[in-house]
């Protein structure tokens, strides 16, 4: 796509020129794992420049120079800290494990909601890392033993078609997209016809996904693009083929005031449920997450 053609269909969406000033311009985040070590603790020990976020107590916006890698680090190579954009540290939130769920992770390489997930759960119940990919499994694997997760196995599964009816309490389905709030140089290679055709991925998707939770069990969708195809429309073709499936409001910490906005009404205004968070406002990637519930 052209880039005025593209400015002024993001423009449709947002502001445009915030968000793709924003977009070239992210800052680095990183979570701290404290699977292995507190943040206390680390604050006292590492000699990373870095400050927490206000947003969620676990996060850190690293204060390094632009070029700086974190993965050359020993808070790294020890398995302390775990490189992730403030929006992807967020959808995990939104799903919110606890020790005593049994979670599904449809799409976990590399492995950074997948982590966090476990850390949220204490290193504690079962926490299935699926993956389609067998040469995508291996850095699933690094992440696993680096960070020392313990409550896991991994699978290699089709994510349209699991084949597991009913038995998680908690799904994440990170699905794949075309990656324009992440992917550098993403719009110059996307037209729309992409969000239509992955979009009919996704929808097979979120139904196996959601065909694997228990009654009473909460879904979250997500992707890092913004085209409506691949976000609200996904949701809605779920909601209008099962009728126990309801969207429901993300909760994050009361304090916490996640600047975003709401998903798109034109699709309903349950949707405001949703939430998309822009670049402008996080001054991290782009990031649109869904959370559905079963019925009982």
């Amino acid at each position: 796509m052209q880039e005025k053609e593209f400015f002024d269909w993001l423009s449709t969406y947002t502001d445009a020129e915030k968000c793709l000033s924003s977009f070239y311009n992210q800052k680095q985040f990183f979570r701290v794992n404290t699977i292995k070590m507190s943040t206390e603790k680390f604050q006292e020990t590492t000699n990373l420049k870095c400050e927490k976020t206000k947003y969620y107590e676990a996060a850190f916006e690293l204060k390094e120079e632009a070029s700086y890698q974190l993965g050359k680090t020993w808070e790294y190579f020890l398995g302390y800290i775990y490189p992730q954009s403030m929006p992807s540290i967020l959808d995990s939130l939104a799903l919110n494990p606890k020790p005593e769920d049994i979670v599904l992770d449809v799409c976990a390489s590399p492995g950074s909601k997948f982590s966090h997930m476990a850390m949220l759960m204490e290193n504690k119940g079962v926490l299935v890392g699926n993956e389609l990919k067998k040469e995508k499994i291996s850095t699933l694997y690094s992440t696993i033993n680096r960070l020392n997760i313990l409550n896991c196995i991994t699978t290699i599964r089709d994510g349209t078609n699991l084949n597991w009816r009913e038995r998680f309490t908690k799904v994440l389905l990170d699905a794949p997209c075309t990656a324009l709030g992440s992917g550098d140089g993403a719009s110059k290679r996307w037209e729309i016809e992409n969000s239509q055709r992955i979009s009919v991925l996704q929808k097979k998707m979120i139904f196996s996904a959601y065909d694997s939770l228990k009654a009473g069990g909460e879904l979250v969708y997500s992707t890092c693009t913004y085209a409506k195809e691949e976000n609200e429309e996904v949701v809605k073709n779920l909601l209008e083929n099962v009728t126990n499936a309801k969207l429901e409001t993300i909760k994050f910490d009361d304090d916490a005031n996640i600047p975003h906005e709401n998903g798109l009404s034109e699709y309903g205004d349950e949707f405001k449920k949703c939430i998309r968070i822009y670049p402008q406002h996080l001054e991290s990637e782009g990031f649109f997450i869904a959370k559905i519930k079963k019925g009982e």
